[in-house]
């Protein structure tokens, strides 16, 4: 069995839509028959639940429902019957009841942040914020404490964790992503060779990212950035003077942009977004690509780099905007 599935129901995945058809922890994801059939990529965007009989398209068509209509349009009638296991839906669908909430879906607590006693964590986001009249305290997700964080949280110490976890704990600084499912972490020397680390909590059906709310909540504004900083430094100073019309700022963290704005769409329901990349220089190849890729997605592209730094981090910014 496969979830509520029998194991036949993956052999004809594969006979009518093709490979790749992969198993996750919590979804089997294959190629849409609406909006993806006969076309090739390496990943396709129609999840099946393994614990319900539903199905839910994340690409164009947005199709979804019961398991019987996507067996409908693949098979030409209704075969479930074959593939799903009842006594197992109703199995699941008891143990939802009796569970308030599962493990997947859990709260992640973040410790009380305590500048005197890290002292030099405290000043490097002191100086990486300008030294800004903005309370540490006030910044969502701030973890000092990464020690704290992993016992209150109960996360698994695996054997590469435990070899670097008090080198975390002395020389990082960590940001909770704003679905819990990453504590992303900044090391305060900046000189160093290990310059970040990323520590799975959870597992979350799109890109998970760090996000600041701007100053209009029902705009379709969205600005994007690489780096956490980078749409820190632009939430603060407002080099681009728009903050009043952008909904919210949101940062990749060292993902691509494609992944970033399906996450957008899903998460924060923003359709057709208005995108403003704050970039790094010389890329501008790549924005042309993106623009052709998700045409279909966003309703407008803005890029623009500073011209007095690396990124938007380095301040004073001079931004000067690229023609995509």
């Amino acid at each position: 069995m496969i979830g509520i599935y029998q194991d036949s129901f993956i052999d004809d995945l594969r006979e009518n839509l093709g490979d790749p058809v992969k198993v996750k922890a919590k979804n089997i994801i294959t190629r849409c028959p609406w909006c993806e059939y006969k076309k090739v990529k390496r990943h396709y965007h129609l999840y099946i639940s393994l614990e319900a009989p539903i199905f839910h398209c994340f690409y164009e068509c947005g199709e979804g429902g019961n398991i019987r209509k996507f067996l409908k349009k693949i098979e030409g009638h209704d075969v479930s019957d074959r593939f799903v296991d009842i006594e197992k839906v109703k199995e699941n669908q008891k143990r939802v009841s009796l569970t308030p909430m599962k493990k997947e879906e859990l709260v992640v607590k973040v410790p009380t942040l305590d500048e005197k006693r890290f002292t030099y964590k405290t000043f490097y986001m002191k100086k990486r914020l300008k030294f800004a009249n903005i309370y540490l305290k006030d910044i969502k997700g701030l973890v000092f404490d990464i020690n704290e964080f992993i016992t209150m949280n109960e996360i698994v110490i695996s054997p590469s964790l435990f070899r670097i976890k008090d080198y975390l704990h002395s020389n990082f600084v960590g940001f909770l992503t704003e679905h819990s499912s990453l504590l992303m972490l900044r090391n305060i020397d900046h000189k160093s060779n290990f310059p970040f680390f990323k520590l799975r909590i959870q597992e979350r059906p799109f890109l998970d990212y760090y996000k600041l709310r701007g100053n209009n909540p029902v705009s379709n504004k969205v600005v994007l950035a690489e780096g956490i900083f980078d749409i820190f430094s632009e939430h603060i100073f407002d080099s681009l003077n728009i903050k009043d019309s952008v909904r919210l700022y949101a940062c990749a963290l060292s993902s691509n942009y494609d992944s970033l704005i399906r996450s957008l769409v899903f998460y924060e329901q923003v359709f057709r977004p208005e995108v403003i990349v704050l970039s790094d220089k010389g890329v501008e190849k790549y924005y042309k690509k993106f623009k052709e890729r998700n045409n279909h997605i966003v309703e407008s592209l803005s890029v623009y780099y500073n011209q007095r730094g690396k990124d938007f981090a380095d301040t004073p910014v001079s931004p000067v905007k690229i023609v995509v």
